[in-house]
């Protein structure tokens, strides 16, 4: 089918949906992992005793489904080795399988080795895991040795997080240019007020030079020496003109 819709109300049976359709719809939304309230996640694994683990309550949310624990869960692992150390796996389990549509928290059991490893995660079509934690058996121990906890390990577990991210190169680029273009226009504004300013001490220097050769010839004229100032000249004789200025 090129064109997918969905959900509608079903009339006569000609819109059904199954929870494939309900997943793929989610998926677009949200990343696999643990639910967490600031940055820590639920679904810790610790040693209870012996060979037994538990696991807290929490969420976790994995290819579209959701998965919720209310209560601790024991787990108790296999008896250890006689000869070799060996690291299970607590693993929370998606099965897509017909007789099983169901997440599920199960001890993976490792293989015991003189270097041991955790299994392998299965993650297909049908089978996805995520791992809590690797918990360590030594040889012939009645005992836990070490729980590595790998819940915020986002290559096999990590935090739910929203897939829906906003494109802030675009606007990091958007937001240079603007500057780029308000810099330039800047520049353009300070030259042309440096011009403006430069006009205007000139015509002030034109205008008081104007004035001044107005001035001496009128006085040339009217035989009367006219002075300005705020006080009266020192240098004044009689005859003169003063003119007091204010301010």
């Amino acid at each position: 089918m090129a064109e997918e819709y969905s959900f509608f109300n079903d009339v006569n049976g000609d819109r059904e949906y199954d929870m494939e359709a309900f997943a793929t719809y989610f998926k677009q939304f949200l990343s696999n992992g643990l639910y967490h309230t600031d940055n820590m996640p639920a679904l810790k694994i610790s040693h209870v005793n012996g060979l037994q683990t538990k696991i807290d309550p929490g969420c976790a949310y994995i290819e579209g489904f959701m998965y919720r624990n209310t209560e601790d869960i024991l787990f108790t692992h296999d008896q250890a080795d006689a000869t070799n150390a060996r690291v299970d796996r607590i693993v929370l389990r998606l099965d897509r399988n017909v007789n099983a549509r169901y997440i599920k928290a199960f001890i993976k059991k490792g293989t015991p080795a003189t270097n041991p490893k955790p299994p392998t995660l299965q993650r297909d079509s049908v089978i996805y895991e995520i791992s809590l934690a690797q918990v360590k058996i030594n040889a012939g121990a009645t005992t836990i040795a070490t729980i590595k906890d790998e819940r915020l390990d986002p290559a096999v577990a990590g935090l739910v997080s929203s897939l829906i991210t906003i494109p802030t190169d675009g606007f990091i680029q958007e937001w240079n240019a603007f500057m780029e273009e308000m810099e330039s226009a800047k520049g353009q504004y300070e030259t042309s007020l440096a011009s403006w300013m430069s006009q205007l001490n000139q015509d002030k220097v034109d205008y008081e030079n104007a004035w001044e050769s107005w001035f001496n010839g009128i006085q040339n004229q009217i035989g009367v020496r006219t002075l300005i100032g705020t006080t009266e000249p020192a240098e004044a004789v009689a005859g003169d003109l003063w003119i007091k200025t204010i301010g």
